[in-house]
């Protein structure tokens, strides 16, 4: 049996994860009366391939580097703004929070990414400085 090698295995992860959040968050948002209607085929086609490649990218890009660099704060930022689209659907504070996640996922996946750069420039310092808490590989 071969095992995985060092490189296939964070993108098999990132890979599996983004498509098990974009299943999630997509059934949950569908199930909520988010739906995509256009008089235009391509139109339509087009919207829904946004929004599912944007949902797979939002989960995957957090994991695959979670798992190649063991960089936790994508992970945990991703989290937290999904968890304040539910709480924005649950109390009411946001016109169309489960739309607009579905729209705005390039900036929250900035967001996210970037909060990796800091912590990727901090942990890099701390490695050169004390030697610790450098980036390496979870899987």
């Amino acid at each position: 049996m071969r095992l995985p090698s060092s490189k296939t295995t964070p993108i098999t992860v990132a890979a599996v994860g983004g498509v098990l959040y974009a299943i999630g968050v997509l059934s949950w948002l569908f199930s909520n009366g988010v739906y995509f209607t256009s008089q235009e085929p391509a139109t339509l086609a087009f919207g829904a391939g946004y929004a599912v490649i944007g949902m797979v990218l939002t989960g995957a890009v957090p994991l695959y580097l979670c798992s190649r660099l063991w960089l936790v704060t994508p992970v945990l930022v991703t989290l937290w703004l999904l968890g304040n689209t539910v709480s924005e659907w649950l109390y009411g504070t946001h016109l169309h929070p489960l739309s607009s996640y579905l729209t705005v996922w390039p900036l929250l996946l900035g967001v996210a990414v970037g909060a990796g750069g800091v912590e990727a420039l901090v942990r890099v310092g701390l490695d050169r400085g004390v030697g610790r808490f450098g980036l390496r590989p979870l899987v």
